[in-house]
């Protein structure tokens, strides 16, 4: 069972290092959501450790966002919640592995890739992002876990605060599903669906940040 008590007070050190977490999580959260809610009007495809991964609507292949999404929630769960922090570091390893491991070997094999987000309209090379954001989170986790090691356990419970948290940045679910199901490929229905979660996959960690809660009247 999920224990919810926090065994870590909120850290900005830790939170600077969930929201580049949260960067990487838009791979995930973006076609989760846009394969699921789409279906076959939505095709997506990736590479992962050099084999092609593709799939229109709910296809097989869509399963690698799945395999994405439980790291992304576990590692979520591991910064503040996971009693056993020899396991929170190795899902910092493992997340740097899956994200940096990945996106550096597809660059050492094919040169610079261009990334497209055809709703957007965003084209971008990987090489420019990749490789100082992974140095910059190679650092970082050495940092935190640094910092891990020095902090003494905490009891810290789940707080109304987590849970309005948890709302407001999945709240919005329904009505992107009615968008992403009825509104045309790259409309302005479709494109505020796809901010909102961009929006969500960057602070979707913070609902796992423990905190103050609300004064009791």
């Amino acid at each position: 069972m999920v224990n919810l008590t926090a065994v870590r007070p909120s850290n900005l050190l830790y939170n600077v290092l969930i929201t580049i977490v949260g960067f990487t999580f838009m791979l995930t959260w973006l076609p989760l959501l846009r394969c699921m809610f789409d279906g076959n009007s939505y095709s997506w495809g990736t590479f992962y450790f050099g084999k092609s991964f593709q799939s229109v609507g709910l296809q097989p292949d869509y399963l690698l966002n799945v395999f994405s999404l439980l790291i992304f929630m576990a590692l979520y769960y591991g910064f503040y919640h996971l009693k056993n922090r020899k396991v929170f570091y190795g899902l910092l390893g493992l997340w740097f592995i899956h994200i940096f491991g990945n996106f550096l070997l597809e660059i050492a094999l094919k040169g610079d890739v261009v990334f497209h987000g055809d709703t957007m309209g965003v084209q971008v090379s990987l090489l420019t992002i990749v490789l100082p954001l992974a140095i910059l989170a190679l650092v970082l986790i050495g940092l935190v876990i640094k910092h891990d090691l020095q902090t003494e356990p905490k009891q810290i419970p789940w707080s109304r605060l987590n849970t309005i948290k948890a709302l407001l940045i999945l709240g919005p679910l329904p009505l992107q599903a009615i968008f992403f199901a009825t509104g045309e490929p790259h409309d302005m229905t479709d494109q505020i669906a796809v901010v909102i979660a961009i929006i969500q996959s960057i602070v979707m960690g913070w609902i796992f940040v423990p905190g103050k809660d609300f004064p009791k009247h």
